[in-house]
């Protein structure tokens, strides 16, 4: 499994704006309900590792997120980036929002909704509603429902998405402004080597640039759920802070996230914390980071980075404070 972590490398590599088109149509979505409360999971010898695993997962998995509004709508996701981060990459050119690097192309001119056919099979339908059509403004909506879109890049795409401007700043016509998206998505799912990603609830994500080469991308939610290799793990009052600093090369990222994950697989719910930002550099596992993960009984699992290649996890299955047992991992191990 390639880790989701290694993908704050590339994800929010930003391209430079240039002249937009757009006009009427519009988008929305259904409101995001979120699911009751999930008891704690009984942390054991038997599912920590797995418990700790699921948690770090689940933590990169919602980071890759911000691709749709920061890769998908404005950047570029890695080659070596997973299934999420590859496809939020290539959403908004499979739906004629953004052209290439070169052309620099923001909003195509039709803004329908227009039905359009994928390069193999199936058809995306894009429709929004834009102030201006020269630039982002606050309020501008998004939306591209994908029905089995195949583009050959590998991927299926179905469901919808809707990107909502919150907040506009700065100049969008280079690299040094800040933008508030918030993503909703509605049974969004991308298929790719036989196995399916779906996706479902909302992200509010603020991409600050303005200080560049160093891009900083928060993301909150109050539910987002993810369904990946036939597992669903469901984040709720989460919030993630990742920095990319491109000055140096590969780029150095740091992550700091905290909120709580609904993990049906553990047959239920921790919280999470960390406590020491994860930070490395490109592709690579993080080299430093420390995660504290709670569950019943106060119950915990705090896992140490000690370098690119291994990590350390101390448990401690009573709640009374003191480690009762500890396991020393590669990340192939613990990601596998």
């Amino acid at each position: 499994m390639i880790t989701r972590l290694r993908i704050l490398g590339f994800g929010i590599a930003l391209l430079a704006f240039a002249g937009c088109g757009g006009g009427g149509g519009g988008g929305g979505g259904d409101p995001v309900v979120t699911p009751p409360p999930s008891e704690d999971v009984t942390i054991t010898s038997a599912n920590a590792v797995a418990v700790a695993s699921d948690v770090y997962i689940s933590i990169g998995d919602a980071a890759s997120l911000g691709d749709f509004g920061a890769g998908g709508l404005i950047g570029a996701a890695g080659p070596a980036s997973p299934t999420l981060s590859k496809s939020a990459a290539t959403l908004a050119t499979k739906s004629g929002i953004t052209g290439s690097a070169e052309t620099g192309s923001l909003i195509a001119a039709v803004f329908g909704p227009e039905q359009s056919p994928c390069a193999v099979s199936g058809s995306v339908t894009v429709s929004g509603d834009i102030q201006d059509p020269q630039t982002l403004s606050s309020g501008d909506t998004i939306t591209l429902r994908f029905n089995n879109c195949d583009d050959g890049d590998g991927q299926v795409v179905n469901g919808s998405l809707t990107m909502t401007i919150d907040t506009v700043s700065g100049d969008l016509n280079t690299q040094f402004f800040a933008l508030g998206v918030t993503l909703r998505f509605q049974s969004l799912s991308v298929l790719e080597l036989g196995e399916t990603t779906l996706v479902n609830g909302s992200v509010s994500m603020l991409v600050d640039s303005t200080d560049y080469p160093v891009t900083v991308a928060s993301l909150s939610s109050p539910s987002l759920s993810v369904t990946s290799g036939g597992q669903t793990a469901t984040l709720s009052n989460y919030d993630t802070t990742v920095t990319v600093d491109e000055s140096s090369q590969p780029p150095a990222f740091s992550l700091t996230s905290s909120g709580r994950v609904d993990l049906p697989a553990q047959g239920g719910a921790v919280t999470y914390t960390v406590r020491a930002p994860f930070t490395g550099f490109g592709d690579s596992d993080p080299d430093a980071g420390v995660l504290f993960i709670r569950g019943a009984n106060n119950a915990s699992i705090t896992l140490t980075v000690q370098s690119a290649t291994q990590l350390q996890l101390e448990m401690d299955y009573d709640g009374n404070g003191s480690v009762d047992e500890t396991v020393v991992l590669t990340w192939v191990e613990f990601e596998t």
